[in-house]
């Protein structure tokens, strides 16, 4: 399967080595994933691998979307546990190009080749320099950023958190206009599994987005900014500024509460 748009500047590509209905068993040595996200497909699954500078293996969950990138999963081939609802990726050495990470990717041209047990991969990016609206608004829980990426094609809205002090309440909402024909893409986060939940509603007008922490669970800082993402398609038209917004509601261990909230 070929997918092509020749919209953008400069090319990225990785090849990968593609093992069906396994997931890594990592019998050797430790091997958790430094990130799961949700995404609507194996082939974004792929794209969230690619867009991760350290991300050299994934695993995609057919059942759940959730996909597991992994930074250390070397030599693993070999200690593959059966899985009907898994398919894992390992990323070719040597093959990513250029090797630094790709942050923003608008189109895709993926080569799939069948085989009855390793598909060899080759997904290629095209991206394009874009121009960011940014604001940056800071408050008691921590410095909270917001960027938005507008593209013909693609688009995602950010949130990054300065995590220093302990959090015990995490609400956030993204909410998507459906004006010029956004449809859902993915979520992404940071924050570590098992503390966060993210779900997204479609209603027709909007694409509502939502990560909020799983009751009895607190935030520890254990990094310095968390990130919080949403990901959309569109069919030609960028989405405008202004018409996506925002809801941030964040509480410390010491009974503070910050709700923050604006436009992108």
């Amino acid at each position: 399967m070929i997918i092509t748009q020749t919209v953008g500047e400069d090319i990225r590509s990785e090849e990968m080595s593609i093992i069906p209905d396994s997931k890594f068993q990592c019998a050797n040595t430790t091997c958790l994933p430094f990130i799961s996200v949700t995404t609507t497909d194996i082939r974004n699954c792929q794209f969230a691998c690619l867009g991760q500078s350290q991300c050299i293996a994934a695993t995609f969950h057919r059942s759940t979307s959730d996909c597991e990138l992994f930074d250390n999963m070397l030599n693993q081939n070999g200690n593959m546990l059966a899985d009907v609802d898994a398919t894992s990726m390992d990323i070719i050495t040597g093959t990513r190009f250029p090797p630094g990470q790709i942050l923003f990717f608008i189109s895709i041209a993926a080569m799939l080749t069948s085989s009855n047990t390793t598909t060899s991969t080759t997904i290629t990016s095209v991206t394009t320099t874009t121009t960011e609206s940014t604001s940056t608004t800071t408050i008691t829980a921590g410095s909270v950023s917001i960027s938005s990426t507008r593209m013909a094609y693609y688009a995602t809205d950010d949130i990054f958190i300065n995590c220093s002090t302990l959090l015990t309440n995490v609400t956030i909402q993204i909410t998507v206009s459906k004006t010029v024909g956004a449809t859902f893409s993915g979520g992404f986060t940071t924050f570590p599994g098992g503390q966060i939940n993210q779900y997204y509603i479609d209603n027709g007008t909007d694409i509502i987005y939502t990560w909020t922490i799983i009751s009895g669970q607190t935030i520890n800082c254990t990094i310095s900014t968390y990130q919080i993402e949403a990901q959309y398609q569109l069919v030609g038209t960028s989405q405008p500024n202004n018409v996506d917004s925002y809801t941030i509601i964040l509480e410390t261990s010491s009974g503070g509460t910050t709700v923050n909230s604006g436009y992108f």
